[in-house]
């Protein structure tokens, strides 16, 4: 049964951070799975779900699917429900910190699709592994988790080819994500809060948690991870 688009809903392609000018095209490819995988009614879990920007793009594709957010944002909560309310009339969205994850009031699903945008770099390694694991054990069977997030650069060596992307980047789109003049300002300049984790650390750790994971896009630093429940 193919999936009912909602045409009323704009489909928004622009970048809402401003600082990765690729960013609205993976937002749209996120969107465009989670309409070819969900069917109406089914559910959804957004881990980080904001003000409702990437929730609206997967309400545009699934009519009627069940929609469960989490962010500890309480602002921005409030303005999503009020630009998600009129989209669907199953919205559940929760006040709650990931780090705390299994203490929120989450209805237990099962989920077809647990999905996360660009929320995991601000979590620690042990949270994201937590996370992880606290998502596979409520996919349903076929359930996908669909993970969106900076990946860390963690080889000196390799950093040159870093900054030509960059650059290219810059030329050819108008704008780049990032920019160092060295490996050591690059790490410099992530911080303390901003933590990445390496594109072989999220495949360890989805594949520890009993998922079936691989990368079905990168470009820069950006890279869309899915995870499936085989059973």
């Amino acid at each position: 049964m193919a999936t009912t688009r909602n045409a009323d809903i704009p489909v928004l392609l622009d970048d809402p951070v401003k600082n990765h000018p690729t960013r609205g095209e993976q937002l749209d490819i996120l969107a465009s799975l989670v309409g070819d995988l969900l069917k109406p009614g089914e559910a959804l879990l957004d881990l980080g779900v904001g003000v409702g920007y990437v929730a609206r793009m997967m309400l545009a594709r699934v009519r009627d699917m069940r929609f469960v957010g989490i962010d500890m944002n309480a602002e921005s909560l409030a303005k999503a429900r009020d630009a998600l309310t009129p989209l669907t009339p199953s919205l559940t969205l929760v006040d709650g910190d990931l780090d705390a994850i299994e203490t929120l009031p989450v209805p237990p699903g099962p989920y077809r699709a647990i999905v996360s945008v660009l929320t995991f770099h601000d979590l620690s390694d042990a949270a994201k592994q937590h996370v992880i694991r606290w998502s596979a054990a409520r996919l349903g069977k076929g359930g996908v988790f669909l993970l969106l997030d900076r990946l860390r650069l963690d080889k000196d060596a390799l950093f040159a080819l870093q900054v030509t992307l960059w650059e290219r980047m810059n030329r050819v789109y108008g704008g780049s994500m990032r920019r160092a003049d060295d490996f050591e300002s690059y790490i410099r300049d992530l911080g303390d809060k901003n933590r990445p984790a390496r594109h072989e650390d999220y495949m360890a750790w989805f594949a520890g948690a009993g998922l079936v994971p691989a990368c079905l896009h990168l470009h820069g630093n950006i890279a869309l991870f899915a995870a499936a429940k085989a059973s």
